[in-house]
């Protein structure tokens, strides 16, 4: 019998230089979608904040006796990152009614991994943490998606020299649209230091979040598309476009997506014919992604 090929997965960091700019709730419907597609999917909580870990059924992940987190894998290296991974639910997990979610598993995430910073300073191959820990699994998946946090530190830095693919994640305002040179930067200064090691990812897809859906909320809301979208083309998702409209982008401003992470649910589960929902279906698309067997 001729040996089983490893897999080569598409390793997508979701990235911003701030907190509540999407990254998460992006990272988790996006891998909802692939994995409903399909595709075997791996979501990395890397954030101090968790959600990623709560979207996916894990309310408290640090309370789960005798279960181990990202920032055991991180500290102990005697401790394997299968150890850290769980399937992902739709409801709190374990709980009567929660469904598993087929093709979606969860490295799940640790509040201490705010301490993550000052753990990695004393380090040797500091940078390298990440890639070291998903060389152990990545066989195993089609799609793996770092959910970052909101800075571009050490974590970061790990994040990007474990990756193929940055997208970046930002609502559409002067101030968030500059930061999107800072985190340019970082991706080409980790090239340029980390070559060696095979850092070679790059930017490729910018999610416009928190659209309007009137014109009168819109006025700020177009000059920042227009602004993203002079500078950065197509690296700027489109997320729908309605009859006798073009070039509309991003996903659409929802309470649904504030109502779906209460409920410990993807969107595809809690709102599955609703406009973020379809949004994110589509950027899935504009990443490159397609239902598997067609």
């Amino acid at each position: 019998m001729a040996p089983q090929l490893e897999t080569i997965p598409r390793i997508i960091s979701m990235t911003n230089q701030v907190g509540g700019s999407g990254k998460s709730t992006s990272g988790v419907n996006i891998g909802a979608t692939c994995a409903e597609w399909g595709y075997r999917t791996l979501v990395v909580d890397a954030d101090d904040q968790c959600d990623a870990s709560v979207a996916l059924g894990y309310m408290n992940p640090d309370s789960i006796e005798g279960q181990k987190t990202i920032f055991d894998c991180l500290t102990d290296k005697a401790v394997k990152l299968c150890e850290a991974i769980v399937p992902a639910f739709a409801g709190p997990a374990g709980a009567e009614g929660s469904k598993r979610l087929e093709n979606l598993d969860l490295v799940l995430g640790s509040s201490e991994m705010e301490n993550a910073e000052q753990y990695l300073t004393t380090e040797m191959g500091r940078e390298l943490w990440l890639k070291r820990l998903l060389g152990q699994v990545k066989g195993d998946y089609d799609v793996i998606i770092i959910d970052c946090p909101g800075n571009l530190g050490l974590v970061v830095i790990g994040a990007i020299l474990a990756c193929d693919e940055v997208v970046a994640c930002i609502k559409p305002g002067f101030k968030e649209l500059r930061g999107l040179t800072r985190i340019e930067q970082k991706i080409e200064a980790v090239q340029e230091q980390f070559g060696e090691y095979g850092a070679h990812a790059t930017m490729t897809g910018i999610i416009l979040v928190d659209v309007p859906t009137s014109r009168s909320q819109g006025a700020v809301w177009d000059d920042g598309k227009n602004m993203a979208v002079q500078t950065y083309g197509d690296l700027v998702l489109r997320g729908y476009a309605e009859d006798g409209e073009k070039e509309r982008y991003g996903v659409r401003r929802s309470t649904k997506i504030p109502e779906s992470y209460a409920h410990q649910k993807v969107l595809l589960q809690y709102d599955r014919a609703g406009e973020a929902t379809y949004d994110y279906v589509e950027i899935s698309k504009g990443l490159g992604f397609s239902r598997q067997g067609r």
